[in-house]
């Protein structure tokens, strides 16, 4: 339950931050992506359901604050948090390098698929542009925002979540009896 509530408020605040702070500091007229960031992190620390379900919603969030097509970017943040998932046995705390990869790919996926399905399918064909104005410095802001943002995601997880997990732990039966402690008779 508190995971939940933790995922939502990240959500939340990282909705805000994106269309608010961060809109106002674009640069290029490109503005990170935090989203995309919240829902590798999450699938990449925790698992393929989670990442899967943060990435549904976070992309609801983009939908409903949108107005476009409800669904189109909760499918896409969906598949890119589960894709993610599949990582997590590679899963290292305070390694930035390979999450920043997965972020940097899927960005460039989520660009790619919002060219095809938003500007090829209505006939415009100038992809050498959209790559130039629109890919390349929203790929790079979002991987400078996510050095220090993803840290900050990981060092919640590790506060907040793990400690759950260990104070959970201590309650079980199995942690009580140890080897080295007289079994009862």
């Amino acid at each position: 339950m508190l995971a939940v509530l933790i995922f939502t408020i990240e959500i939340i605040v990282s909705y805000l931050l994106q269309n608010t702070v961060f809109a106002a500091l674009s640069i290029a007229n490109a503005v990170p992506d935090l989203l995309i960031i919240v829902a590798v992190a999450a699938g990449y620390q925790n698992s393929r359901l989670r990442g899967m379900s943060v990435g549904f919603f976070c992309g609801l969030i983009l939908d409903v604050g949108s107005g476009g097509i409800l669904g189109k970017y909760a499918l896409f943040y969906m598949i890119i948090g589960y894709v993610s998932g599949h990582f997590n046995k590679y899963y290292v705390q305070r390694d930035i390098f390979f999450p920043l990869g997965l972020i940097t790919v899927s960005e460039f996926a989520l660009c790619t698929a919002t060219y095809i399905f938003g500007f090829l399918i209505r006939g415009d064909l100038n992809l050498v542009d959209h790559v130039k104005s629109i890919f390349i410095p929203k790929i790079l802001y979002t991987v400078v925002v996510a050095l220090v943002y993803y840290l900050l995601l990981d060092l919640l997880y590790e506060r907040i979540l793990n400690r759950k997990a260990e104070d959970e732990s201590f309650l079980a039966p199995e942690s009580i009896l140890t080897e080295d402690s007289p079994k009862p008779l």
